[in-house]
């Protein structure tokens, strides 16, 4: 029965036997051991039952698994007999319960699609369970025995048999029964299936999403023709109302009518701009009618009526779904060559939820949500005026990914040959291109550099150029962080992302660049929000950087308050811990009397407690106080009391922190070796040296970047740690000893002692 009925097990799958006897047969369970011991001590996974042929068929009325796993039924060995009247029985218990057999199955189906991923856009898919893994096969094949039609195509079979394939080869590499294919186990089970080069790994999975999209697709078409046979389809009232020209609504789907002699992909592209408007399905046979429409080569000059479809397509409500169908009936190769770079294409970071071009079609509808549901997008939505240029910017910020080179400068390029293809005036194909090549400037530059640095605000001012592009900037900020999904974009993002905005708006439409953080405004919004504190907050503000102060929210400004009114003495640590804004994380800030090590400290101790730092912010007061805070997420329970301890023997000395961090390494080992990528910047800021790593995240790699710091004896006046997934982006601004900016001597000996220090930690 199962997967070993029809014939498709991969090397872990669990075999599935049914053995049929006689009415009132004496076999038991029992009898069959010395058939059934040798298989599980070869160590297979054996589900095994014995009945007669009518209480197997009972079986199936009463459990919807068993009535799946006999319509794949086949004799193995033994006396036909049984196997006959069996389906003898169950041909006829199928005639008459078939109706309810669809149902069950259907809405087990769709239970299933609520809760699994779709293979055909995920970068793990599950290739079983997923939507448009194997089990959408076998739904679809099950129905046909009800229904007494075949509708598993050729195409379907064939990526069937590549989803199958991979399943075999990634039972064969983990030696154990595995549906997931996991992003880290990607490039061994390429090699395996023979495609050993480079970009093997990016070949299997755009093979991988390809034959999930089309399995997605033909269920989607064949459940629907299949439940329309066996339960009857809704009753049609033949009523039609032509909701655009070439395109009518008739018993809630579109239907093309394609007129003689027009161009058949303008009548194609005015389908699918009303598909994208109205939200309504497109009927099977106009689906099909429009794969046979982009059967045809790329375009190489636009018409103005296909531009025109399309750019009403990408700003229209259901667009994401629209662009998804675009997908499916092959119009991306026609419309945009370049778009086969990116199809099915994985992105190697776990924090992207989706492939590149699953990505980009989703933040294209998150574009529009930007534009009505946050109020700065709003604004900069109303002020900006024409945003056409924005949903094509989003829909081709990606573009560039895969060719090899940095996607944003490759991305530029092919996004300004497509719009010229397109017809865009000069002018827009420029505006496109360059918020393409500049999609990730602002939240590169609000996330990892000090805001109240004039040098920064000066290089993202003549960078963007005019406030029109600032604003559209603005906008795909905040659509690529939702798209990408919840470590993309977060209130803490979102908030430093916006401060930007408003600063460089400032300086781009005033000639001038804006004043420092206003200490006596935000003074002002602390004692409100906490009276108790009024008369005191601004002189303890003016302790510390500029960049506090929109690095931290109103109620942590208040409790930093509270602590540094007390501040602690030497030998003395504070901390508190809080919730976090994002599910899950929590807060931890810590005040201690400022002096070298401080930041390694503290990091040394959350890796001691296996606590993750997703994102921290580190600020030095004049009156000598190190405050730190940091956004984590711990994997497990955490004994607070122990880390207070902890923390207070790290700071006065009775705690090893590097010696028992090394120990600490050698049991959560790496999966990928560490090798950071250091850049010391001299240029980012006009009194201060930044320097940025960038490395994959390990237990243990912010102590060692920060201690390499130490070791040198630098003061790190402004911190921003970010953890992207499984990689981490950290940023400090530090000073020498002396309060200077770094020279190229000592530039040169940041970078050998982080990677030596990281190098000694981690053995890499």
């Amino acid at each position: 029965m199962g997967g070993y009925g029809r014939g498709e097990l991969s090397p872990h799958s669990d075999i599935d036997l049914l053995f049929l006897t006689a009415p009132r047969s004496d076999i038991t369970p029992a009898t069959l051991r010395g058939l059934l011991y040798p298989l599980w001590d070869a160590g297979f996974q054996v589900g095994h039952a014995v009945r007669s042929a009518k209480e197997a068929v009972e079986r199936s009325a009463d459990d919807l698994d068993s009535a799946t796993a006999v319509l794949s039924a086949r004799v193995v060995a033994g006396d036909p007999e049984p196997f006959e009247e069996f389906i003898d029985r169950q041909g006829r218990w199928l005639r008459k319960e078939r109706g309810s057999l669809a149902r069950r199955i259907l809405e087990s189906t769709a239970a299933r699609h609520k809760s699994a991923d779709r293979a055909g856009w995920a970068l793990a898919p599950d290739l079983k369970d997923g939507v448009g893994g194997l089990r959408d096969l076998h739904v679809l094949f099950w129905l046909g025995r009800i229904a007494d039609e075949d509708r598993v195509t050729p195409l379907l079979s064939d990526a069937g048999d590549l989803l199958l394939a991979v399943r075999e080869a990634l039972h064969a590499e983990v030696k154990r029964k595995s549906d997931r294919l996991r992003i880290d186990l990607q490039p061994i089970v390429a090699r395996r299936m023979g495609l050993e080069h480079d970009e093997g790994r990016n070949e299997l999975m755009a093979q991988v999403h390809s034959a999930a999209r089309d399995i997605e697709h033909g269920y989607a078409l064949g459940s629907s023709a299949l439940t329309g046979k066996v339960l009857g389809g809704p009753k049609r009232s033949g009523v039609a109302r032509q909701v655009s020209p070439k395109v009518r609504l008739e018993d809630g789907k579109l239907h093309v009518d394609p007129g003689a002699g027009d161009d058949p992909l303008e009548d194609a592209m005015e389908l699918l701009a009303t598909a994208a408007g109205t939200g309504r399905p497109i009927a099977a046979r106009s689906l099909m009618w429009l794969k046979e429409t982009f059967h045809r080569p790329p375009l190489e000059r636009w018409s103005p009526a296909v531009l025109e479809s399309f750019l009403t397509l990408i700003s229209s409500p259901n667009a994401t779904e629209t662009l998804e169908t675009v997908d499916q009936v092959g119009g991306w190769p026609v419309l945009l060559p370049e778009w086969n770079g990116v199809r099915g294409l994985a992105q190697h970071d776990p924090y992207h939820r989706f492939t590149v071009d699953g990505h980009s079609f989703i933040a294209v509808g998150e574009a529009r949500r930007a534009t009505e549901q946050d109020a700065f997008g709003q604004a900069a939505a109303a002020e900006a005026g024409d945003l056409s240029s924005l949903y094509l910017g989003t829909l081709l910020h990606d573009v560039g990914k895969g060719s090899g080179e940095d996607h944003s400068v490759a991305g530029e390029r092919l996004a300004r040959d497509a719009c010229r293809r397109m017809g865009l005036p000069d002018d827009q194909v420029e505006e496109v291109a360059a918020i393409v090549r500049h999609h990730l400037l602002l939240v590169d530059t609000a996330t990892r550099r000090d805001l109240d640095d004039g040098a920064v605000i000066n290089f993202v001012t003549e960078t963007v150029g005019n406030p029109r592009r600032l604003r559209l900037l603005y906008l795909l900020s905040i659509a690529d962080g939702k798209a990408t999904g919840p470590e993309g974009w977060n209130e803490w993002k979102g908030a430093l992302v916006r401060e930007l905005f408003l600063r460089v708006i400032t300086a781009l439409e005033t000639g001038e660049l804006p004043a420092r953080s206003d200490v006596a405004m935000r003074a002002r919004e602390v004692e409100a929000y906490e009276p108790t504190l009024t008369g005191r907050v601004e002189t303890v503000l003016e302790t510390l950087p500029p960049s506090y102060l929109h690095a931290t929210s109103t109620p942590d400004i208040a409790d930093d308050i509270r602590l540094l009114l007390s501040p602690p003495q030497p030998g003395q640590v504070k901390h508190r811990v809080d919730t976090g804004t994002e599910a899950g994380q929590l807060s931890v800030t810590v005040g201690v009397v400022d002096r070298p090590g401080t930041l390694a400290r503290t990091a040394g101790v959350l890796a001691l407690h296996r606590i993750s730092v997703l994102t921290a912010n580190a600020f030095s007061t004049t009156a000598g106080i190190a405050l730190q805070r940091f956004i984590v997420k711990p994997h497990q329970e955490i004994d607070w009391d122990s880390f207070a301890e902890d923390l207070a023997a790290a700071y006065s000395g009775r705690l090893a922190v590097e010696a028992r961090l090394g120990k600490k390494v050698l049991d959560y080992k790496p999966k990928v070796p560490v090798i950071p990528e250091v850049r010391v910047l001299q240029e980012e800021s006009a009194h201060s040296t930044v320097v940025e790593v960038r490395a994959p995240d390990a237990l243990g790699l912010l102590w060692a970047i920060t201690a390499s710091l130490t070791e040198l004896d630098l003061d790190i006046h402004v911190a921003k740690i970010d953890t992207l997934g499984e990689r981490v982006v950290d940023v400090f601004y530090v000073r020498s000893a002396w309060g200077d900016k770094l020279n190229a001597e000592q530039a040169t000996e940041v970078t050998r002692s982080i990677e030596h220090r990281v190098a000694q930690l981690f053995g890499s």
